[in-house]
């Protein structure tokens, strides 16, 4: 790993990972019947006893949520479940929230046009279901995440619901970066560390999501990690260069494809439950060792040229 990545780069990702002081943002889900209960238990699913008081969101059928801004504005972002609900209940919640500058949100799982334009919903705070795809449209986890803004951390360090979707949005914002630099970035290797301190920061960032506590000794383990999807750039950019003309959109896609599977096999990680191990990353490592011994021997060769 390149000795410009010095540890100054590694305490601002530190501190860039963590969720910081932002308040978990408070939510409402607004609605009526079975509809609303489902909605309630899919969101509050998994949060942990110590976690549920202020991560949990309320719900309320629409009568009884305040039309007064003051009121509404308890709440960080509030969600209207549409099924069950007309739009004349929903459309003076949702004014009422935007006077409070909070963040509305219409959860509208049928294709219900008449009713988003009658609610006075904008498209851009429509959620078209709970988890999964839904046709290329945002769903209520990815929605609230946007809402959550700066607070999306520590939101999905206290609500395994959205977490998923605050992970995938870093991994995506992070590779995205990394296709840009990759792509802008002429001097040979001078992309490396900017593209290797976005990956610890993205990681590090998932891994405070699931939990774990962010520190310099963290950080040191995931500097393994990212040491793989490193070399397999090395590698990557030795190839490229027998690739005349189109080198420089072919790096960047390289930094955008390489940044996602790393972003998801820290998710997958995380996902089972499995602390960061030293261990686990050095046979990461000699897995990559044996990938690259079945390369042309040309390419061996310059990847061990640097």
């Amino acid at each position: 790993m390149s000795s410009s990545l010095s540890m100054s780069k590694i305490f601002r990702a530190i501190s860039d990972a963590r969720p910081g002081e932002h308040e978990v943002a408070r939510l409402c889900l607004v609605g009526a019947g079975p509809e609303l209960v489902r909605v309630t238990r899919a969101l509050s699913a998994e949060v942990a006893d110590d976690h549920a008081d202020g991560a949990t969101p309320d719900a309320l059928p629409p009568a009884e949520f305040p039309r007064d801004a003051s009121l509404a504005g308890r709440w960080d972002i509030v969600v209207l479940v549409a099924a069950g609900c007309t739009p004349a209940d929903m459309a003076p919640i949702a004014r009422a929230v935007r006077d409070a500058g909070r963040q509305v949100i219409a959860l509208v799982e049928a294709p219900y046009g008449e009713w988003i334009d009658a609610a006075g919903v904008f498209d851009d705070e429509v959620a078209r279901g709970l988890d999964g795809d839904h046709a290329g449209a945002p769903n209520l986890e990815n929605r609230i995440v946007r809402a959550a803004g700066d607070g999306a951390a520590a939101l999905a360090a206290r609500l395994p619901a959205v977490r998923r979707a605050y992970c995938d949005h870093v991994v995506l914002a992070n590779a995205s970066q990394n296709a840009v630099i990759g792509s802008v970035v002429i001097i040979p290797g001078a992309d490396m560390p900017a593209m290797t301190a976005n990956q610890v920061r993205m990681v590090l960032k998932i891994a405070a999501a699931y939990g774990e506590q962010i520190g310099l000794d963290r950080a040191l383990e995931i500097l393994s990690v990212v040491g793989a999807a490193f070399a397999l750039r090395a590698l990557a950019r030795q190839a490229l260069d027998f690739v005349p003309g189109f080198g420089w959109a072919l790096k960047g896609a390289v930094g955008f494809t390489g940044t996602v599977a790393l972003g998801e096999t820290a998710i997958a990680y995380f996902e089972a439950g499995a602390p960061l191990q030293v261990s686990h990353m050095q046979r990461m490592n000699q897995q990559l060792e044996r990938a690259r011994s079945k390369l042309p021997g040309f390419l061996q060769r310059r990847l061990a040229s640097g």
